[in-house]
C-alpha cells in the first residue's frame, strides 16, 4: 500500500510538472545559430565550404529587408561557385529573404548548424499583419529547410513544418522565442 501511495504521489507529481512547463515550438538545446553579419559569411561543413550572403535591398520605405543568398565553394579557385537553391511553391528560389511590413517582419529567415549539417527556419506571419491599431500579435509557421550536402546541385530541401504556440508581431521574435529557446 505504502509503495503504491508513493508511485500514485509521484505520477501526479510529474504530471502536474509537464502541465505547468512550456517547451519551445522546436527543441533549442542542439541548434546553434549561424550569426550573420551583412556581407559574406563562411560556414564550414566537414569538407564543404559555403558562404552566405547577407545583403539589403532598401526601397525607401519601412518595407526594406534582407536576403541571403548562399553558395557552395569549390575546392580549387577558378571553378564556378554554386549557388544552393530552395524549392518554392513556384518551383526554384534563389535566395532566402525577409518581409517587412509596418516596421515588423512578416516573414523572417535564419541559419543554423546540428550535427555538421545546414539548417534555415522561415517563419511566416498566420493572419493579418496589421490592423486599425497598428501590428497584430499573430501566430507564425515554421518551416525548417536543410541543406542537401550535394556537391553536383546543392539545394536546401524542406525537412519540417510547424505552428508556433505563442502569438507575435514579428518573426525574428518568434524564431528567437520558440526556435532558439531565447
Amino acid at each position: 500500500m505504502h509503495i503504491a501511495r508513493n508511485v500514485v504521489a509521484g505520477v501526479l507529481f510529474a504530471a502536474w510538472l509537464c502541465a505547468g512547463v512550456q517547451a519551445p515550438a522546436i527543441a533549442a538545446s542542439t541548434h546553434h545559430e549561424v550569426k550573420l553579419g551583412y556581407g559574406v559569411n563562411e560556414v564550414n561543413l566537414s569538407k564543404l565550404s559555403l558562404h552566405i550572403v547577407r545583403g539589403m535591398v532598401a526601397n525607401g520605405t519601412a518595407s526594406s529587408f534582407d536576403t541571403f543568398t548562399v553558395y557552395l565553394v569549390p575546392d580549387s579557385a577558378g571553378e564556378p561557385w554554386l549557388q544552393v537553391t530552395t524549392t518554392t511553391p513556384k518551383g526554384l528560389g534563389y535566395n532566402f529573404r525577409n518581409y517587412e511590413s509596418g516596421d515588423a517582419n512578416t516573414h523572417a529567415v535564419a541559419f543554423y548548424v546540428e550535427g555538421n549539417h545546414l539548417f534555415a527556419v522561415q517563419a511566416t506571419k498566420v493572419g493579418p499583419s496589421a490592423d486599425a491599431q497598428g501590428a497584430r500579435k499573430t501566430p507564425f509557421d515554421f518551416e525548417v529547410v536543410r541543406f542537401n550536402e550535394n556537391e553536383d546541385i546543392p539545394l536546401f530541401k524542406s525537412d519540417s513544418k510547424q505552428r508556433s504556440k505563442g502569438h507575435y508581431v514579428d518573426g525574428r521574435d518568434a524564431i528567437d522565442h520558440e526556435f532558439f529557446g531565447r
